[in-house]
């Protein structure tokens, strides 16, 4: 039976963006999570009724909110215009992992 390291840290998944350009989204741990909240202005448990109701504004803060945390210049504008459709389906990804987490 193998030892599960509890210290050993998830690496950021590198993702391709509208501009060309690969992008880092950190891990899915508490301060991300507490991050995420932060710059949506709304607990996670409320996520799912933000989805419903403001779907392209809660993805767009979502995305923000990973990209800034390598990416601090980036404005929220800005990240919106980094997603296409192209990459909707690759950040669906993350935003499952963090939705699952907040049910």
């Amino acid at each position: 039976m193998s030892e599960v390291n509890i210290l050993s840290q998830e690496k950021p998944k590198s993702i391709k963006l509208a501009d060309g350009k690969d992008y880092n989204l950190p891990p899915i741990d508490l301060t991300t999570l507490a991050n995420i909240e932060k710059t949506m202005g709304f607990s996670l448990s409320k996520l799912a009724v933000k989805m419903e109701s403001e779907a392209m504004g809660t993805l767009r803060n979502i995305t923000f909110a990973l990209l800034k945390e390598s990416q601090p210049e980036l404005t929220i504008e800005q990240a919106g215009r980094l997603v296409t459709l192209n990459e909707m389906k690759t950040l669906s990804e993350t935003i499952s992992a963090i939705m699952a987490v907040s049910g």
